[in-house]
C-alpha cells in the first residue's frame, strides 16, 4: 500500500477513522473483514508456506473465500484436504500459487497450470506441436508465443500453424520454418540445420583456364612421303583427318594457337584456295569402320571449333609450314586431338608435293577422302594405318 507510515497505536478517534485509513491508501472496507492467515509451523513439506488470506463474508454465512499460497508439488494428490478438494479438480478458490519466484494465477486444474505465470530460472516453455504429439519439453506448462516444435518426421506447418514472427522447429530432421511475405499473402519457409561438428565442404573451385605459354609440341617424325595430306592438288576436293592422342600431348590443358606441318616436294610457291580447319576432342584412340566426312562413326566429339577458315595457304619452300589460328582451341589434356583439314579449292593445279610422314602400324591415325566435282559433305573415305604428317602444336 501506499501512503504515510502510521502505527495502530496512532488511532485514538473512531470518529477519524476515514482520515487514517487514506493515509493507508485507497482501501474500502464494507461488509467484509480480510484476515490473515498462516501457519503455526510453517512447514513447506505439507500443504502450505505458512502464510495467505481469507475474505470473510461479514455476515456469518459461511461464504468465506480464502487464498492460500502452496507448493506446486501439493497440487496432486491425497496431501490435499478432501473438504477443500472438489470433482477432482483442484481447489476451486485457489487464486495464486508460489514456487520460490514461480507464479500462477488462476489455474483450473491440478494437472495443468494455466494462466499467466513469471518464469523462473532454468525453467523450460513449450510452445505447442504441429504435429498432435505431447508438448517436447519435459514440462507440462505451454506457452503459445515464439516458438513451436515436433518430434515427427515429414511434420510441416501450414499458414495457418504460425503467427508472423513465429518459429516452428522439426526436431526430429533439424529444420526451422517461419512465415514470410505480408498480410493475407503469408507463404511458409524452411531452413535446414547443419551439423556445427561438420564442416561444409568448400565448393570445388573452376579449374583455370590455360594460356598461351609459346611452346611447341612435336609429333613422332618419320621421312616417308604421301601425297594425301593435308590436302592433295591433284583433286578439286577433299577432306582429311588426324588423332592425336592424350598419351602423346601429355595430360595438362593446353591452348592451342597454331600448328606446324612438315611438307615438301612443290614447285613453288602453291598455293591451295579455300581452306578451313577444325579441331575438336575425341574418346577414339584411332579411326574405326565406316567413318564418313560428316564425322559419323567417329565417338563422342565434343568442342569441335573452325581454328581458321576459309583461308589461302602458300607452300613457299619445302619443310615445317606454319599456321597460326585465328581461333584458339582449349584442349582439356584427357581426350584425343582430332583435326579436321578441308580442301574447297574447286580445281587442281599441276607441281603439288607431299606431306613428310611417320610411319607407324599401330593406330588408325590418318583418315581421307578426295574427289573432284564437288565437296564431299557426307562420304566414305579410307583410313590410314601406316601413315600421319609430321606436327608440331604451338600452345
Amino acid at each position: 500500500m501506499s501512503g504515510k507510515n502510521i502505527s495502530i497505536n496512532q488511532i485514538k478517534d473512531l470518529d477519524k477513522l476515514t482520515f487514517y485509513l487514506k493515509n493507508f491508501g485507497e482501501l474500502n472496507i464494507e461488509d467484509n473483514n480480510i484476515v490473515l492467515n498462516y501457519s503455526e509451523t510453517g512447514n513447506t513439506s505439507t500443504n502450505s508456506v505458512g502464510a495467505g488470506f481469507t475474505i470473510q463474508d461479514g455476515g456469518g454465512d459461511g461464504k468465506d473465500v480464502s487464498f492460500k499460497i502452496r507448493p506446486l508439488n501439493r497440487l496432486f494428490g491425497n496431501s490435499l484436504k478432501i473438504d477443500e478438494y472438489t470433482g477432482n479438480e483442484g481447489y476451486n478458490n485457489l487464486g495464486f500459487v508460489s514456487e520460490l519466484n514461480d507464479i500462477v494465477l488462476g489455474n483450473s486444474s491440478n494437472r495443468s497450470m494455466d494462466g499467466f505465470r513469471v518464469i523462473k530460472e532454468k525453467d523450460i516453455v513449450n510452445g505447442g506441436s504441429i504435429g498432435g504429439e505431447s508438448t517436447f519439453s519435459g514440462s507440462n506448462r505451454t506457452f503459445r508465443y515464439i516458438l513451436k516444435s515436433t518430434d515427427y518426421s515429414s511434420v510441416v506447418p501450414t499458414v495457418e500453424d504460425l503467427l508472423p514472427g513465429e518459429l516452428a522447429v522439426n526436431i526430429k530432421e533439424g529444420k526451422l520454418y517461419t512465415l514470410r511475405g505480408t498480410h493475407n499473402s503469408y507463404e511458409v519457409v524452411e531452413f535446414i540445420g547443419v551439423p556445427i561438428t561438420q564442416e561444409e565442404p568448400e565448393p570445388p573451385s573452376e579449374p583455370e583456364s590455360p594460356v598461351i605459354q609459346n611452346l611447341t609440341w612435336t609429333s613422332p617424325e618419320g621421312t616417308s612421303q604421301q601425297y594425301e595430306y593435308p590436302a592433295w592438288g591433284y583433286y578439286d576436293y577433299g577432306q582429311t583427318m588426324f588423332i592425336i592422342r592424350a598419351s602423346e600431348l601429355g595430360s595438362d590443358p593446353k591452348l592451342i594457337h597454331g600448328l606446324e606441318i612438315q611438307m615438301g616436294g612443290y614447285s613453288t610457291p602453291y598455293t591451295y584456295y579455300n581452306q578451313t580447319i577444325k579441331i575438336a576432342h575425341t574418346s577414339d584412340l584411332e579411326f574405326g569402320d565406316n567413318v564418313k566426312t560428316d564425322l559419323t562413326n567417329i565417338n563422342n566429339i565434343t568442342n569441335i571449333t573452325t581454328v581458321k577458315g576459309n583461308f589461302d595457304w602458300t607452300i613457299n619452300s619445302s619443310g615445317y609450314q606454319t599456321i597460326d589460328f585465328d581461333d584458339n582451341f582449349e584442349y582439356n589434356g584427357n581426350d584425343s586431338l582430332l583435326i579436321i583439314w578441308e580442301n574447297k579449292d574447286a580445281d587442281w593445279d599441276p607441281g603439288f608435293g607431299y606431306a613428310v610422314c611417320h610411319f607407324d602400324n599401330t593406330y588408325v591415325e590418318s583418315w581421307y577422302k578426295h574427289q573432284d566435282s564437288n565437296f564431299p559433305s557426307s562420304s566414305y573415305g579410307t583410313k590410314d594405318l601406316s601413315y600421319r604428317p609430321n606436327f608440331k602444336i604451338k600452345y
